[in-house]
């Protein structure tokens, strides 16, 4: 059974783009990702798959994206807290109309009256410049403003252009938030700007590692961050 809340002095989480586990190995590496972790916030998950057995007793929250007869992918967030809150966000690639998925996820803190509140975004990708890209960040930041306590945002972001990262950023800052440093940045790039971020309010920055995967054309970031 998951518990009733998470150790606000350590939080360890994996953010990880799996691809829809279309490469081998995927189910290993996963594995050994979260064998630890508090937190998992996948993109491109897929229903079908048997992600269950890596954290069977945790909560999990599922917002779809592109859907299709026997297969529906999304962003995934598990937790080994209990998920008192969800709110799914759905926007479409203006060019594809394909859907792309966010989750909001909100957990309690042992001994605290504050929650933490867990961004889980797959950022529009394809457009011909950045007004649908704001606009579903903008969707979801909206959803954190009234939040006052621990705040996570991460997942893939898509940003392989300055002005795409830019705006990113300036909404981040608007919110207060942290971007994540890396000693060893090994996330994946386009075009030179890195796709996956982690950004955070109101705790501490512990430790961060990104590993090198053959499963994924992301590479998986964990982080531990307490208060």
């Amino acid at each position: 059974m998951p518990r009733y809340a998470l150790d606000p002095a350590q939080i360890q989480i994996v953010s990880w783009n799996i691809a829809k586990g279309r490469s081998r190995d995927w189910q290993e590496d996963l594995h050994h990702l979260t064998h630890n972790a508090d937190l998992v916030l996948i993109q491109e998950a897929t229903l079908e798959q048997a992600m269950h057995s890596c954290m069977p007793d945790c909560c999990w929250a599922f917002a779809p994206g592109f859907r299709r007869p026997n297969h529906t992918s999304g962003v995934l967030t598990i937790a080994r807290a209990e998920t008192i809150n969800q709110y799914a966000h759905s926007h479409r690639e203006p060019l594809t109309m394909l859907p792309k998925a966010a989750l909001v996820t909100e957990y309690r803190l042992q001994d605290r009256r504050d929650t933490l509140l867990v961004a889980n975004v797959h950022a529009i990708n394809f457009t011909p410049g950045t007004a649908h890209f704001q606009r579903q960040l903008r969707s979801i930041v909206t959803s954190l403003t009234e939040h006052r306590g621990p705040l996570i945002l991460s997942g893939d972001f898509n940003t392989w252009r300055g002005k795409r990262l830019r705006i990113l950023q300036q909404l981040c800052a608007d919110l207060e938030l942290c971007d994540l440093p890396f000693e060893h940045d090994h996330r994946r790039q386009a075009f030179g700007f890195a796709l996956d971020h982690i950004f955070y309010r109101g705790l501490t920055h512990k430790s961060g590692v990104i590993s090198r995967v053959y499963s994924s054309d992301h590479n998986p970031i964990s982080v531990t961050l307490g208060i």
